[in-house]
């Protein structure tokens, strides 16, 4: 993105996170589905996480609607 940005380049493919953030510098266009990667971010708790009670209010936040909201109006996609 900081090429196209910096018009260093014409194009690239960069992820739509990243074209919603650049949105007054660049366009994005859609790639059609069948020709589309889709990147998959678990969200994971570690063992014996030293704040366990914390790690669980951070997932519960991330897949609730609050944590759905901000997500999605970054451009990423609800959990599949």
């Amino acid at each position: 993105m900081t090429k196209v940005t910096l018009g260093e380049v014409d194009a690239g493919i960069v992820y739509v996170t990243d074209v919603k953030e650049n949105e007054a510098k660049a366009s994005g266009v859609t790639i059609p589905a069948d020709q589309n990667a889709i990147t998959d971010y678990p969200i994971v708790q570690i063992k014996h996480a030293p704040n366990a009670t914390a790690a669980k209010a951070f997932i519960s936040y991330v897949l609730g609607p609050d944590g759905q909201k901000v997500l999605t109006s970054f451009g990423f996609m609800p959990p599949g």
